[in-house]
């Protein structure tokens, strides 16, 4: 029997109780796209002790970085937000350096989902748009398009926005559409890659109509590239849209290549 890969999700972090106990979670629509593409879903905890991300590594054969609330913008220069749209630090922390240390220690996959896409950038030196509605300049010509669900009031729990996908690229690879189709995807995230300011070794290979960037990967020429390394970074939810093809393929791309590695 063919193994099949092990794919590693970080974790959310939540108060529990009235005491303020914190537990730990991965939305179920995570762990369900990464086993329907075939791969094991394997939770990883946020431990204070760093030395338990080098454990975990050689036991996965490809991460998952989840979404959640927001990093801290100390990591990018940013500007203070309210405390109660940031992540708890013990997250924050061990997520940061499982990025750094997956991406320059190890050869996994990884592919990183609205917040996971942007903490990749900021792993590699890059920064964040902390506010699209109030921080972004749509260009000349486009609409600005409600990207949080917050901004929308949750009126429509179906709200979708189209996606340009660079022809060629990685991101469009994964989705296996067609060259120069545009890709309907939906949209919680009130922050977005700076398109100034990414990270090091890594392109904007998506973006939406009023140009937030909604995929990174790897840079023509930069190691990973010239390695063939799955790295990708999506803005959008796909774990949320299982039932549309497009969606389901990037968890397959994930996979896949994970069983290469």
């Amino acid at each position: 029997m063919i193994r099949r890969p092990i794919i590693g999700l970080n974790m959310s972090m939540d108060l529990i109780d009235k005491y303020e106990k914190y537990g730990l979670l991965v939305p179920i629509s995570y762990v369900d796209a990464v086993a329907g593409a075939g791969g094991v879903p394997l939770c990883l905890p946020p431990c204070d002790d760093f030395t338990t991300i080098h454990a975990l590594m050689p036991i996965i054969d490809g991460i998952v970085l989840i979404g959640g609330d927001d990093y801290w913008p100390d990591h990018f220069g940013g500007h203070p937000q309210p405390e109660d749209e940031l992540m708890p630090k013990r997250r924050d922390r061990f997520d940061l350096e499982m990025a750094k240390w997956a991406l320059h220690k190890t050869a996994l996959p990884i592919f990183g989902i609205c917040g996971g896409h942007q903490l990749i950038s900021v792993a590699q030196g890059g920064a964040l748009i902390q506010d699209i509605r109030t921080e972004w300049d749509v260009p000349a010509g486009s609409s600005y398009i409600p990207h949080s669900r917050k901004e929308r009031g949750d009126e429509d729990p179906n709200f979708r926005h189209p996606v340009h996908l660079e022809k060629s690229s990685l991101a469009a690879r994964a989705v296996n559409m067609p060259a120069g189709g545009l890709l309907m995807t939906n949209s919680s995230h009130h922050q977005a890659v700076h398109p100034q300011k990414i990270g090091g070794d890594l392109y904007a290979s998506a973006w939406s109509p009023d140009g937030v960037i909604e995929a990174i990967e790897p840079s023509e020429g930069s190691p990973w590239a010239l390695s063939g390394r799955f790295i990708l970074g999506v803005q959008w939810h796909p774990e949320q849209m299982q039932d549309e093809e497009p969606q389901q393929n990037i968890f397959r791309a994930l996979v896949e290549a994970a069983r290469k590695k």
